[in-house]
């Protein structure tokens, strides 16, 4: 009899889980995103046309870079999105328990954008980069991030999962504000003071 009433709870206790993933975490996790975006220190400005792009960008290999990094961190930033459900998802399971996180996939899926971001870089032309190196702008930034997460991947089955977390959040949004940088610079007009 008794694990029968462990498996109702189990059933009942998840099920509750999912409504409660599906509804109130999910509406708190947009309000978390929409509060971080308005936070960031500045909007990147709208892509360029095609003429517009190849006047100021005028090499391939730039442009396809500057396509990379705004890909980048689009993609990000949607993954940031997602890692606000899981450090609910953590803050939960410390208060009730039967909550399970599931962030080996985004975990891998960031290693895979950063990583191949920095392959990207070291194609990057030696007078571009010492221009962004020249305002704090380099690779540097986003390898330590890289390094730093592959460090939290070991945390993952931790107590306390939810700083982790946090710190996976802060670390990407830090990344997404760096890539957003980068493009915004690269693709200044020539009369932008701040080229």
């Amino acid at each position: 009899m008794q694990p029968l009433v462990y498996l109702a709870v189990l059933i009942i206790g998840f099920s509750i889980n999912f409504g409660w993933d599906r509804t109130v975490r999910r509406r708190r996790a947009r309000a978390l995103a929409e509060a971080r975006r308005v936070a960031r220190p500045r909007a990147l400005p709208p892509a360029l046309d095609e003429d517009e792009r190849a006047r100021r960008l005028p090499g391939t290999e730039l442009r396809a870079f500057v396509d990379l990094t705004r890909a980048t961190f689009i993609e990000l930033d949607g993954l940031i999105n997602h890692f606000d459900l899981l450090l609910l998802r953590a803050r939960d399971r410390a208060r009730f328990g039967l909550v399970t996180i599931k962030s080996e996939q985004p975990r891998a899926e960031v290693q895979r954008l950063l990583v191949g971001w920095l392959e990207a870089w070291v194609h990057v032309d030696d007078q571009t980069r010492e221009r962004l190196r020249s305002v704090a702008l380099g690779a540097e930034t986003v390898t330590s991030v890289v390094e730093r997460e592959r460090e939290r991947v070991s945390y993952e089955f931790r107590r306390d999962t939810a700083p982790v977390l946090f710190e996976t959040i802060t670390d990407l949004d830090r990344a997404v504000i760096h890539m957003q940088g980068i493009v915004g610079l690269l693709e200044a007009s020539d009369d932008d003071p701040y080229r």
